[in-house]
């Protein structure tokens, strides 16, 4: 019996030693982020006064971790909750980890593989290179709406098989394949499937990045595709962006186009102020459902530690003839021109 406890206690601590190497060989972060507001908006004959979020940045509560396997393997994970802090309810239409939800193999050498719920191609090309970080009342969101024509950007998307090459000189390649997962055969079953690629470069002040993706809309085939890149030079105090894009229908979608540009600048007052400036057009093809705007916006941020940001906004669309694109919660008439005037903080932790 003696024997038996004394062999025990031997191994367990020869284990200690290859338990804590495990342990150390691996590491969990939890962060996170709220962003809340004060706002007034208006268009046309209505209004509306209300605690908003996800201004700056959306708010989340995420995990994320690594495991060494050997080499400069890692194994990697994110899960990612989006919610809104104003009430407590989740957002991505209440998905558990809504914002991201991935799983991947990681190396220097050969880049990320990862599996899931996660950013599109098109949306690491341009949501960068929008002067207010494309903030959620931003004109600089043209870019994401459905006018007459319809794009092929989301943010994310699910069933998302994406490999993200090493840096090349500066140069970086993002390729991402998602399934709609539609049973059938034929065009029922490419519905909700898509692809993408961004080139992204950056060289000391300089970044650039170019993009196409396609996604099938429809059970028959219709398909659209959104094109374009971004480009920002960081001069130290001034910091100009400037984006585009163009969205083209093809088959049972539909055959229109849109474009939208994107100019702005991000101006450092001091070390803890910052104005952000943004001015967006978007121009849909010639016909009975084009809709067209334009607008503009103007972002002031406190920084009054690393992690605390008060800021005050004011931002504004011009919506031509039937469009009725939106700024926030409101959803205009057609032709109504939309504003909002809002102040708020974010923390991060």
């Amino acid at each position: 019996m003696h024997k038996k406890i004394i062999a025990a206690a031997i191994a367990a601590l020869v284990a200690v030693p290859f338990v804590a190497q495990a342990q150390s060989a691996s590491n969990v972060t939890i962060y996170g982020l709220l962003d809340l507001n004060l706002a007034r908006e208006w268009a046309g004959d209505e209004e509306r006064v209300g605690v908003d979020h996800g201004e700056l940045n959306g708010s989340r509560l995420g995990f994320k971790g690594s495991e060494a396997l050997g080499g400069d393997l890692n194994a990697i994970f994110t899960i990612e909750s989006g919610f809104d802090p104003s009430t407590g309810t989740a957002e991505q239409g209440g998905r558990l980890f809504g914002r991201q939800s991935f799983v991947g193999l990681e190396s220097a050498t050969w880049g990320r593989l990862t599996l899931g719920r996660q950013y599109s191609p098109a949306f690491v090309a341009i949501d960068p290179f929008d002067a207010t970080g494309a903030a959620d009342r931003s004109p600089g969101l043209l870019v994401r709406k459905t006018g007459g024509i319809k794009p092929a950007y989301e943010t994310r998307f699910d069933n998302m098989v994406k490999y993200r090459s090493p840096s090349f000189s500066g140069l970086e390649f993002d390729l991402g394949y998602w399934l709609g997962e539609k049973r059938g055969n034929g065009d029922a079953m490419k519905e909700g499937n898509g692809h993408g690629i961004t080139a992204l470069y950056k060289n000391g002040a300089l970044a650039a990045s170019l993009v196409t993706q396609s996604v099938y809309r429809n059970a028959t085939g219709g398909r659209v595709r959104t094109s374009g890149g971004g480009l920002a030079y960081d001069f130290g105090f001034v910091k100009p962006y400037l984006a585009y894009t163009q969205d083209k229908e093809s088959g049972s979608v539909g055959s229109g186009k849109a474009r939208t540009f994107d100019i702005g600048a991000e101006i450092r007052v001091t070390g803890t102020d910052t104005v952000a400036l943004s001015y967006a057009k978007r121009d849909e093809s010639n016909d009975v459902a084009a809709e067209d705007a334009h607008g503009w916006s103007a972002y002031y941020m406190h920084d009054l530690s690393k992690r605390t940001t008060l800021y005050a906004a004011y931002s504004q669309l011009t919506n031509k003839d039937n469009a009725n694109y939106a700024l926030g919660n409101l959803t205009p008439a057609a032709g109504d021109d939309p504003r909002v005037v809002m102040a708020g903080i974010r923390h991060r932790f």
